[in-house]
């Protein structure tokens, strides 16, 4: 009796973090622990509500109590490296990405999570050995692709990244963050014309997306249409009122068009911004 009321507060935590209310799931979670103190699955989701509290110190402390009660499940080693990735240790992150691969080798997030620590310590070998693996464990998910993208656009191979944003959209055809960096790369390759229209359907999706409306603006004044430039910095600067760099196009914009009062007063106020940062 005393196990099933112990899993009846589980579940009901579980509850209360699918409607967001993590102080009140802690509460649950602490509750099935008073019945059961070696409960390592109420340690982990109490890690999960502290997790999303962004109390790291917490949830890692909760995630190492499930571990020491049950050393053999890969998930508990996965949330914990994720703590540890939010509070910037990197070698305990690695190293428990390490354990939960070695647990469950045919996962593909471990892989990913662990490449994506590698990118951020610029060990791109690694990064890229561990998107490629989670690829070929799971080629019909979106996420392998999207971050072996995102490592091939820091490595500025435009046209590989462009290869996996393909493969991740055509997988989900509205994944807007690969369909936005792909986007980018068509305008770092200077092929303006597939940047917008990448764009128009992002901001079909996004009508408040500032980034796509500034790199739209750009692939528009680099095919000389000067007047729709303008037209997309300005609703880009109405999100982004303090980007200097949005009125110093728009300003040569104006100027093309032979819009001097505005040229200049966009001129100025890139002038004032720069100075102000």
């Amino acid at each position: 009796m005393k196990s099933l009321t112990k899993e009846k507060f589980l579940e009901r935590g579980r509850q209360f973090i699918e409607l967001g209310k993590y102080k009140d799931a802690i509460k649950f979670y602490t509750k099935a622990l008073a019945l059961d103190p070696k409960f390592s699955k109420a340690y982990n989701m109490r890690g999960v509500a502290y997790s999303y509290l962004d109390d790291n110190e917490q949830a890692i402390y909760n995630y190492s109590r499930a571990i020491e009660f049950e050393p053999n499940d890969p998930e508990f080693y996965n949330n914990r490296g994720l703590c540890f990735i939010a509070v910037k240790n990197y070698a305990r992150a690695i190293a428990d990405f390490d354990k939960a691969i070695e647990l469950k080798p045919q996962c593909e997030d471990y892989y990913i999570n662990r490449g994506s620590v590698y990118r951020e310590l610029k060990d791109y070998k690694r990064a890229m050995n561990d998107f490629n693996a989670a690829v070929e464990l799971k080629p019909n998910y979106t996420m392998p692709y999207y971050h072996r993208g995102e490592l091939y656009m820091t490595l500025k191979n435009f046209p590989a990244a462009i290869e996996d944003f393909d493969a991740a959209i055509k997988i989900h055809e509205f994944f807007f963050e690969a369909r936005q960096l792909r986007a980018i790369a068509y305008y770092l390759l200077r092929e303006y014309a597939r940047a917008i229209e990448d764009f128009d359907k992002i901001l079909v999706i996004n009508v408040n997306d500032a980034v796509s409306y500034f790199y739209r603006g750009l692939s528009h004044y680099r095919l000389e249409n000067f007047k729709q430039a303008t037209e997309d910095f300005t609703s880009a600067a109405y999100f982004y009122p303090d980007y200097a760099e949005l009125y110093k196009y728009r300003a040569m914009a104006y100027e093309l068009l032979g819009d001097e009062a505005h040229s200049i007063a966009d001129a100025r106020k890139a002038t004032e911004l720069e100075k102000n940062s």
